[in-house]
């Protein structure tokens, strides 16, 4: 008797340890468990969001092309950054109960990445743009500028040199330009002399000089600025796009001059 009582004793001891373990300690733990897994999968499903725009935009800048405007470039990067800060990060699950119901408690009440996937697919597209902008002023054909001359409402002529009429010589030679057009504009008001557009030289109007590289298009452009405010020696305005060197006649006044080369840089860009 005595010994079944004892049997009895131990299953009520083992059977309340057991229910103290499973209410104490299992149930709430995995009560916990479930809550972090229901409070950080909206926030998994946000990221995932988020990520898959910011892994766009990290593609597109590994390509390393090169923007017209930079800045599109820096600007994406620097939203880039803000928006990796920005994500909340979703953590191991915990071993103990109480740190899984502090990390819980931990979350903000609202995730919203709306406005960093506004910014960072606006972004994104302004720097796909100025790429594509740049490839169409990097190393272009003769007829690709002529056609974009003659677009502009001012310019009243244009001709491309050959390597028998450059009057610089630098026709396709190393360093030189790949082409050259020289363009009359209506706004030069001045009597022009010479037998011909390019006879006339940028003074009638102006002049793009296309380069293979940057390099050699900034260096040209370098150049030039050695003449500037050089009375009867000053050649002009003068601007790098792309690889082209945009120069305007110094009988155009300083406004004149901005506003025609900002004319010629939109429909050479115009996509």
């Amino acid at each position: 008797m005595k010994k079944r009582i004892t049997i009895f004793s131990m299953i009520v001891v083992f059977v309340g340890i057991g229910l103290g373990y499973y209410f104490g300690i299992s149930k709430p733990h995995q009560e916990a468990v479930d809550n972090f897994n229901s409070a950080y999968k909206p926030i998994k499903e946000k990221n995932n969001s988020l990520n898959k725009i910011i892994q766009d935009v990290e593609k597109n800048l590994a390509n390393n092309e090169l923007p017209l405007d930079n800045s599109t470039k820096t600007n994406l990067e620097k939203i880039l950054k803000k928006s990796q800060n920005d994500k909340i990060k979703v953590p191991e699950i915990p071993n103990k109960t109480s740190d899984i119901n502090k990390s819980i408690k931990s979350l903000p009440k609202k995730v919203d990445y709306s406005i960093n996937e506004r910014e960072l697919k606006l972004a994104l597209s302004n720097f796909k743009e100025s790429i594509n902008k740049n490839k169409l002023v990097t190393n272009p054909t003769s007829d690709f500028v002529i056609k974009k001359l003659k677009s502009v409402p001012t310019i009243t002529g244009v001709e491309a040199v050959t390597e028998s009429n450059d009057p610089n010589g630098s026709l396709n030679k190393p360093g030189g330009y790949t082409s050259a057009i020289y363009f009359t504009d209506s706004e030069v008001q001045d009597q022009i002399d010479g037998s011909d557009i390019i006879a006339k030289g940028t003074d009638a109007g102006g002049q793009i000089e296309v380069y293979k590289s940057p390099e050699e298009a900034q260096k040209r452009n370098t150049y030039l600025s050695a003449f500037d405010g050089a009375g009867l020696f000053n050649s002009g305005s003068h601007e790098v796009c792309g690889t082209c060197v945009i120069r305007t006649s110094s009988k155009l006044t300083a406004t004149q001059q901005k506003e025609l080369t900002k004319k010629i840089v939109e429909s050479l860009t115009q996509l």
